[in-house]
């Protein structure tokens, strides 16, 4: 008999997923709502990589049957991928994946949602070596985050200064943004510190007991197939992120309307853009607006 499912459930490993999105294999419905995490969010997924502890499933949609594709666009802080056209579509995930890509494999610092402020800063993350090695230590605390200059001081008034990699490499802070790399980044620390058996046992230790975690991670992914209707695709859409962080009417909205092949968020943004215009409207959110 054949299969009556309409999903698939398996297994990618984190790097395979970052390359994807990376080349545009893996791209976001148009109607997926923006990136809005903050600092603790991504933290806090990253701990739990580096721990090997799970993170969820995530859940994508084949993109194969022409008559039923969405419009894509891609993940945050992709650039120029290879591909133009997605192979799958991130339906469920998107804040996780967009934020492991964006430290992970990005290359450029991580846009973040300030809590006070409410506006987009740029940060890098780092790994505090001899903290994440302290099985006493809590992980999110080993987890250093440095403006775009990539120069902080601290409350003890010390000043933390990564602007180069011979200063991260003084500090004992390892750039999150080289894990994937970390063999070019561990010859580099090496010859810095002239080979010195210490120094070299610590980042053994680290690669053994962190690093490794992420190259061998495993992300459990729900696959639906592209012979689901576009009204069936937007109504999982809506049953699994009712529940997420925040999502709002417009969101929901944009995800209905998707079926009539008319994009309410771009349609939106071009009247915000007017509205900016004039000081009565501007400040009119997209849910007022719906």
């Amino acid at each position: 008999m054949d299969s009556i499912s309409t999903f698939d459930i398996t297994k990618y490993f984190l790097l395979d997923v970052m390359k994807d999105i990376k080349t545009g294999r893996i791209q976001l419905p148009d109607f997926q709502r923006d990136w809005v995490w903050d600092d603790i969010h991504v933290r806090r997924l990253l701990a739990s990589i580096s721990l090997a502890y799970p993170i969820g499933a995530v859940m994508m949609l084949q993109q194969g049957n022409q008559s039923r594709q969405f419009k894509p666009r891609l993940v945050n802080g992709v650039l120029k991928p290879e591909n133009s056209t997605p192979s799958l579509l991130i339906l469920d995930g998107q804040q996780r994946l967009t934020a492991l890509f964006m430290v992970l494999l990005s290359e450029l610092p991580v846009c973040i949602k300030d809590q006070k402020s409410q506006k987009f800063i740029k940060k890098w993350y780092y790994l505090d070596i001899k903290k994440c090695l302290n099985p006493e230590c809590d992980r999110t605390t080993a987890i250093v985050v440095l403006p775009e200059s990539k120069i902080m001081r601290i409350f003890s008034g010390n000043l933390i200064d990564c602007s180069t990699p011979e200063k991260e490499y003084e500090a004992l802070l390892f750039p999150l943004s080289k894990v994937f790399f970390f063999s070019e980044w561990r010859s580099k620390f090496s010859k810095h510190w002239r080979y010195n058996p210490q120094k070299l046992e610590l980042i053994d230790t680290l690669e053994l007991e962190i690093l490794k975690k992420f190259e061998h991670y495993q992300i459990p992914v729900i696959q639906l197939r592209d012979s689901l209707p576009k009204e069936a695709v937007c109504q999982v859409f809506e049953d699994t992120n009712t529940c997420g962080c925040d999502l709002n009417y417009f969101d929901l909205m944009s995800s209905s309307y998707c079926t009539a092949d008319f994009s309410l968020r771009d349609d939106w943004k071009q009247r915000e853009n007017r509205f900016k215009s004039l000081k009565v409207l501007r400040k009119l959110g997209s849910t007022d607006f719906v």
